[in-house]
């Protein structure tokens, strides 16, 4: 049985048994965010596939998108921060965000739809923080690690003229005018993830003293385009995810 460090302390502490779980690390290891939510049917284990689950939309249809209103204690992430605070010094000099777990699980939730499969067109992200004052593109982000996303949202990288994003991320303060003036007219991305909260805008750092209250609110809207039933699905991969961030940090 492979389990980490901090798996193995959080289960003395709770006194749970390290075997009665299953773990979504690399090879099946068990780690700290399975400790505070055992993997049940509807869990996503190493890899990404669609929920068995539905989340249902909290809103009718506005202006053909499908309208996810919740939110997600976030307090799995404070408690792999420490490992992870470390690791992102030592490679990146910095410290993953929650705007980049946020993007992570957007672009994993939504590629792994059904629909999305044999998609030739790249999973492109607009990212706008500080109030559509920070703006960011990640192209093609299905085929990048959540350390390499962090990288390009930490640059601002530029947005690319006639720029058509499959997602848009931003925070509840970004208005449409914003978003509008920063895509191709007409434009019509598949997801949005819009942050009802007041993200953190520190890093997330060890121990993650203040993450452990954290609950993010959000409202998520998903394309008409695509089948109800799936949008649903989608839906509650993404909180799944959100709840669960070990997932995003694995490339499959």
């Amino acid at each position: 049985m492979k389990i980490s460090p901090l798996a193995a302390k959080l289960c003395a502490a709770k006194g749970i048994a390290p075997e009665t779980l299953q773990g979504t690390g690399p090879g099946g290891r068990i780690m700290a965010a399975d400790v505070k939510e055992p993997a049940t049917d509807g869990s996503l284990g190493g890899g990404t596939t669609m929920a068995t689950f539905e989340l249902l939309p909290t809103r009718p249809q506005k202006d053909d998108y499908y309208v996810y209103d919740t939110a997600v204690d976030m307090a799995a992430l404070g408690d792999i921060s420490l490992p992870i605070a470390v690791q992102c010094e030592k490679l990146l000099e910095n410290r993953y965000s929650v705007i980049d777990y946020i993007v992570r699980a957007v672009v994993k939730a939504g590629m792994a739809a059904p629909c999305m499969q044999g998609r030739t067109e790249p999973a492109d992200v607009l990212i706008f923080e500080n109030s559509g004052e920070k703006q960011a593109a990640v192209t093609d982000a299905a085929k990048k690690t959540i350390f390499k996303i962090s990288r390009e949202c930490a640059a601002g990288n530029p947005i690319p003229e006639a720029y058509n994003p499959t997602f848009i991320v931003c925070d509840a303060h970004t208005t449409r005018a914003c978003v509008a003036a920063s895509v191709t007219p007409g434009c019509r991305p598949l997801f949005a993830f819009v942050d009802r909260g007041n993200t953190p805008k520190e890093k997330v750092r060890a121990g993650a003293a203040g993450m452990a209250d954290y609950i993010l609110s959000y409202t998520f809207y998903v394309h008409s385009s695509i089948p109800e039933s799936e949008a649903n699905g989608i839906a509650a991969n993404l909180h799944a995810m959100l709840y669960n961030p070990v997932r995003l940090l694995l490339l499959s």
